[in-house]
């Protein structure tokens, strides 16, 4: 049973200026002399219900009084996918690691290929067996007329277990072109922007800002073949 933590008590003294300035701020956890993390998550808070102009803390509802969201689809969270990449962890923190976990020992028990082509005619074999006396493969829909895919232990039935939990390790077909032309020097030496149609007073502070950002054409390709 874990034990019950008391709340942190946060602090926190601004100053009414546009832009609003942190004077004093205060936590009671290890870090709180300074600036923790707990301050941090309630002045992203603070100017969250800011932005929504939110004049007091909007009420927390619990999950019964609230839209159920379970017929809603999840983007993150499990995602399927071969089963042999899938590693079980444990769920305590503690003894979780990188390096273990349950993972899958699937191999091939067999040197021949895989799928013999007699195996395939199940039907024919059978059919003359009742359905409770024949065995359970013909229960299994195994037949000649279903497409074969690869696999990593070779050729099965299209729509098995096997066809898509382990499916053949695909390479990308790239092809590079040699006789590509190659790209141009930007930017372009023969460019230059056209005037602008705002006009206005820039202040000292924004003058020296746009100085700041101006750049020679020799320094302006560097930049670009760097990145």
């Amino acid at each position: 049973m874990r034990k019950s933590q008391k709340p942190h008590c946060l602090s926190i003294v601004l100053r009414d200026s546009p832009p609003a300035e942190l004077q004093e701020c205060q936590c009671t956890c290890v870090a709180g002399t300074s600036l923790c993390s707990h301050l941090a998550a309630l002045l992203y808070q603070t100017a969250h219900y800011s932005q929504l102009r939110l004049r007091s803390v909007p009420p927390v509802f619990s999950c019964t009084e609230t839209e159920q969201k379970w017929h809603k689809p999840r983007t993150m969270g499990i995602k399927p996918g071969p089963g042999n990449k899938m590693v079980i962890l444990s769920a305590r923190l503690r003894e979780r690691r990188l390096v273990e976990g349950i993972r899958s020992s699937l191999y091939k028990g067999i040197s021949s290929s895989l799928l013999e082509i007699s195996l395939l005619k199940v039907h024919d074999v059978y059919h003359d067996l009742p359905a409770d006396e024949a065995p359970m493969i013909t229960t299994m829909a195994v037949s000649s007329d279903v497409p074969l895919v690869d696999s990593i232990f070779g050729q099965v039935q299209e729509g098995s277990v096997l066809s898509y939990q382990m499916p053949t390790k695909t390479v990308p077909r790239t092809r590079p072109h040699t006789d590509a032309p190659s790209p141009p020097q930007l930017p372009l030496s023969d460019y230059r922007m056209g005037p602008s149609t705002c006009a206005f007073v820039c202040s000292e502070h924004q003058h020296h800002h746009m100085a700041s950002l101006d750049t020679s054409l020799e320094t302006a390709h560097k930049i670009e073949h760097s990145t």
